[in-house]
């Protein structure tokens, strides 16, 4: 019999990463639901499958992610998708954006991507697979008071590219959406007077996700995939 499917999502607590999730298990995935805190987060373990797991990582930190890994490997073998959700943002001006702040964007949104990327292929490159990054609309027009941001996820963007050609002789497929205004508690710390009901909503970004789970999407593999809803 053929093995269900597995989906690892990390920044899976909340905003796109938890619906990501949630819909990957209503259409059958396995998920390994990951975040900082996720073990002790009553939210998601109320939702989570009964054949998925929350586990905690800091894609931060090489070790913690190797420990994912090594879990996943360990306890199903296998592994078929990869969805890069996590992030963090603290937008300041150029003038006023402190190395620390620099340093700790890019390390979460484009070094974070690099490490569970890398580890997730380890897993992939015997059977295949597709890895799905999440960049942002602000890797690719300008974002004045948000260049630390806006600088990670054009990172991931080209990053992403450049390991779909590499990855290809794998059969590993990879993408990079990027989503528009989207009703996230990152858009909350963004824009903090933003009213999230005009704008779009965090599922409209988890369908595609799972879309790209599809053989029919790979036509659109390693380019940038943006999803924005016009209000």
């Amino acid at each position: 019999m053929e093995k269900r499917k597995l989906m690892v999502v990390t920044g899976a607590s909340s905003g796109i990463g938890f619906h990501t999730a949630l819909k990957a298990q209503q259409q059958g995935f396995d998920v390994v639901w990951a975040s900082r805190r996720i073990e002790s987060d009553e939210k998601v373990r109320s939702v989570c499958g009964v054949n998925s797991v929350c586990r905690n990582v800091d894609v931060a930190s090489e070790e913690s992610v190797a420990e994912l890994f090594k879990f996943v490997g360990e306890t199903y073998g296998h592994m078929d998708i990869l969805v890069n959700c996590a992030g963090f943002v603290d937008p300041q001006s150029m003038l006023a954006t402190t190395l620390e702040n620099w340093e700790r964007t890019i390390k979460v949104n484009l070094t974070g991507t690099f490490l569970c990327c890398k580890a997730a292929t380890l897993l992939m490159k015997n059977r295949g697979g597709k890895i799905i990054n999440i960049a942002s609309t602000a890797g690719l027009t300008p974002r004045p008071g948000w260049s630390a941001y806006a600088a990670s996820k054009s990172g991931v963007i080209n990053f992403s590219e450049s390991i779909a050609e590499e990855l290809a002789p794998y059969g590993i497929k990879v993408f990079m959406i990027c989503p528009g205004r989207t009703a996230t508690p990152l858009r909350k710390i963004l824009v903090p007077n933003e009213d999230p009901t005009t704008i779009m909503q965090p599922q409209t970004v988890a369908d595609t996700i799972l879309f790209c789970c599809t053989d029919e999407a790979d036509c659109m593999e390693g380019q940038p995939i943006l999803v924005r809803e016009r209000f």
